[in-house]
């Protein structure tokens, strides 16, 4: 599964696909991987 991020609204979803359309704000201007930040505790 990967994160993918909008790119006018900035809603994130999890999927193994590319989202075609952002289930937010319906825009279609595409989809981007969203890197997810490791935490790491000292």
């Amino acid at each position: 599964m990967a994160n993918w991020k909008c790119g006018e609204c900035g809603h994130t979803k999890d999927s193994r696909c590319k989202p075609k359309k952002c289930p937010q704000c319906g825009s279609s201007k595409g989809f981007a991987k969203a890197e997810e930040a490791c935490e790491t505790s000292e």
